[in-house]
């Protein structure tokens, strides 16, 4: 049995008095968004690259809400052209590009309410997964690699779909791995295998994703990896936005983006650009592990 809705994996995955004790604090932090001192910050000519997992059947109207929101002081954009922005220093208003790990199925969902508004996203997906219907071997994936409930997948006819649309895909390896803790071979392998796969199947791979995000989870070593492969740009998690002052090469640049789950408070949600956007620096646009 799938999960459809996302007060079931909250049921699996309860907050916790610090997950409770961190929202409430959230909650009291967020109002400086609605401030009207704060809007200059959200014009604030950047980019920020939002990215989800999931948009379950219960998290629709809260992904549609988001996007309208978003629309009051930014410009959609599609993934390749965020990146053209920044590296041809022509960051001249407030940018959003929307991106998607996993390739869960109901990001076909997601992907419907986004071509409703003529939206654009890149969807990073892992070869190993699409297809991928015995429902043991989905209940599998999703505990070893994902942490998460059993969550169908999607198919390679949802994934031409989303081309048919305009959307773009990109690789988030074969089948998830944390790069950090797997031999350099065998990531070299994974990504190779990837990007061969989706360029065959997609006609063009040109952006990465790796799996779980955080700095410590990358290296050095394996982002090299990454353009020997052939893509053409590497994306971590880590918070933050992008602002530009002259022209870099793409391979100095590395994507922050902001994790969002749809059932979140739209509060919390903007209070994260909001903060995104006064710290913003330069410096985020830098490869770290150059």
């Amino acid at each position: 049995m799938f999960t459809t809705n996302y007060k079931d994996v909250k049921k699996i995955k309860p907050l916790g008095l610090r997950g409770v004790a961190r929202n409430i604090a959230l909650t009291g932090l967020s109002l400086e968004a609605r401030l009207p001192s704060s809007i200059q910050y959200f014009k604030k000519p950047r980019v920020q690259f939002l990215y989800i997992h999931h948009v379950f059947d219960d998290e629709l109207v809260n992904f549609e809400n988001l996007i309208k929101e978003l629309s009051i002081h930014h410009t959609f954009i599609s993934y390749n052209d965020a990146i053209q922005k920044i590296v041809t220093n022509n960051i001249n208003k407030p940018y959003i590009s929307i991106s998607s790990d996993d390739g869960f199925k109901n990001n076909m969902k997601a992907a419907s309410i986004m071509d409703k508004y003529n939206i654009k996203g890149c969807f990073f997906v892992n070869p190993d997964s699409i297809e991928l219907r015995n429902t043991d071997e989905v209940a599998k994936f999703c505990k070893t690699q994902l942490n998460f409930p059993t969550t169908e997948f999607m198919d390679w006819d949802d994934v031409n779909l989303l081309l048919k649309n305009g959307h773009e895909i990109g690789s988030h390896t074969m089948g998830h791995i944390n790069i950090a803790k797997t031999s350099l071979n065998v990531v070299q392998d994974n990504i190779n295998t990837s990007f061969e796969i989706l360029t065959k199947k997609c006609g063009n791979a040109d952006h990465f994703a790796y799996p779980y995000g955080r700095y410590f989870h990358f290296n050095s070593e394996s982002l090299q990896l990454v353009y020997d492969a052939g893509y053409k740009s590497c994306a971590s998690a880590e918070r933050g936005c992008h602002v530009s002052d002259s022209v870099i090469k793409p391979e100095e640049l590395f994507i922050r983006r902001d994790h969002v789950v749809c059932d979140w408070d739209l509060n919390h949600i903007m209070y994260f650009i909001l903060q995104n956007s006064k710290k913003s620096s330069l410096q985020n646009n830098l490869n770290p592990y150059i």
